[in-house]
């Protein structure tokens, strides 16, 4: 074989050999996992830590997508049959992955799954009532992971590597869960810095909510909520979430509710069944990917439900989100009015509609939240207040109030 034959059969070994590469990592790639592209984003990791990341799948809705660590992921309306995590990073040389267990309704505790595995039933329709969750090799010696779980619209108190989380056995689900991991020595109080503290239904309460944010405004009303220790929830824009992802996430840190008020404001009684469903899915994105957790209520834009709308939440799963006390401040425009519709009309139990979008609905607000405070109100999210109430938020539903039934 001459020289020139020698290159060029050299040159086809090289392509060939560089395509096989290509074929190998991609196999590998799609075999290692089932799991959503998000886990393949790039982690920026403190050194030594471990960063977890899971999600569950709702019936009718399908899954949430990745939560990241110590993040709440909660639905209303619907249930979780399956569940799975995944570790995104660990410090280097040390071995173990992360376990976990879901008690499903009638069937029991699953056997152990780990590393992106689906425990529960995917499609299923049987809800989990339990997870339990724990690290194992190396990593069980210098981490803890806490596990809390939501049932009945309360958050229960954390558990730690491998206890029940939930209420197994007595004919409850869990609606959701958070979960965490630490360094061994750290205390639940720092690992629920950002917990959902507890509501006295005794006490009167008031949902605050704001619609057709995110915006500049957002930060005003959330200083005001923060100074009263007060929550509100947001229905946001979908389309305008990632403009203001970093308002977004302090919603989040600060416990605050994430509502979905369609992707552009649509009124969604003109739309399609599939369009309303992709409007919804799609703001969903939208906040998960700010916050790593999904909108837990809808309010459609102008309180519309006619055509397809109602049918199609419904299917979704969810209710909508309606108000008793209507500002009408996107209306007026005007502070003073704002303050003193509130002000002369709450009453325990309220829902008030107000839209974060105006700088004279912000400086309304600043006003509101600590006389709110000073009357004994307390200022809560809407799943708040339907969990105080005793309330399940049934799909296919409206919901303006919760009042004390007399």
């Amino acid at each position: 074989m001459n020289e020139e034959a020698v290159k060029k059969t050299m040159k086809k070994q090289t392509i060939f050999q560089r395509i096989a590469a290509v074929a190998l990592s991609l196999a590998m790639t799609l075999g290692m996992s089932n799991l959503s592209g998000d886990l393949s984003a790039p982690v920026h990791a403190e050194e030594g830590k471990v960063v977890l990341s899971y999600e569950m799948e709702y019936k009718g809705q399908g899954w949430t997508g990745w939560a990241g660590d110590n993040h709440m992921l909660t639905r209303t309306g619907t249930y979780p049959t399956a569940f799975r995590a995944a570790l995104r990073e660990q410090p280097a040389g040390m071995t173990g992955t992360i376990q976990y267990q879901v008690n499903v309704s009638g069937s029991g505790w699953t056997g152990t799954k780990e590393n992106g595995a689906v425990a529960g039933v995917e499609g299923g329709t049987a809800p989990l009532e339990g997870v339990r969750v724990w690290l194992n090799g190396d990593l069980a010696s210098s981490f803890d992971v806490y596990t809390k779980a939501q049932v009945n619209g309360q958050w229960l108190d954390w558990v730690t590597n491998g206890q029940d989380a939930g209420k197994v056995g007595v004919g409850t689900h869990i609606d959701g869960v958070r979960i965490a991991v630490v360094k061994k020595g750290e205390t639940p109080a720092e690992v629920a810095a950002a917990s959902v503290r507890k509501v006295d239904p005794n006490r009167p309460m008031v949902a605050l909510s704001f619609d057709d944010g995110p915006s500049k405004y957002d930060a005003q009303i959330l200083s005001a909520l923060e100074a009263n220790g007060g929550r509100a929830t947001f229905f946001m824009v979908g389309n305008l979430v990632a403009r203001h992802q970093k308002t977004v996430q302090r919603m989040a840190a600060d416990g605050m509710e994430l509502g979905n008020h369609s992707w552009a404001h649509e009124n969604l009684a003109k739309l399609s069944g599939p369009a309303v469903q992709e409007s919804i899915q799609k703001t969903n994105r939208a906040i998960r990917e700010a916050t790593g957790q999904s909108a837990t209520l809808v309010r459609p834009p102008y309180g519309s439900l006619g055509g397809k709308a109602r049918p199609t939440l419904a299917a979704m799963g969810y209710s909508a989100t309606l108000w008793d006390i209507d500002t009408l401040d996107w209306k007026t425009k005007n502070a003073d009015n704002t303050v003193n519709v509130v002000l002369s009309q709450v009453k325990d139990g309220d829902i008030v509609l107000m839209h974060s979008i105006y700088a004279q609905s912000a400086a309304a607000a600043e006003r509101i939240i600590p006389e709110l405070t000073r009357r004994g109100y307390q200022l809560v999210t809407v799943s708040e207040l339907a969990a105080a109430r005793g309330v399940k938020m049934e799909p296919g539903h409206n919901y303006g109030s919760f009042h004390k039934k007399k």
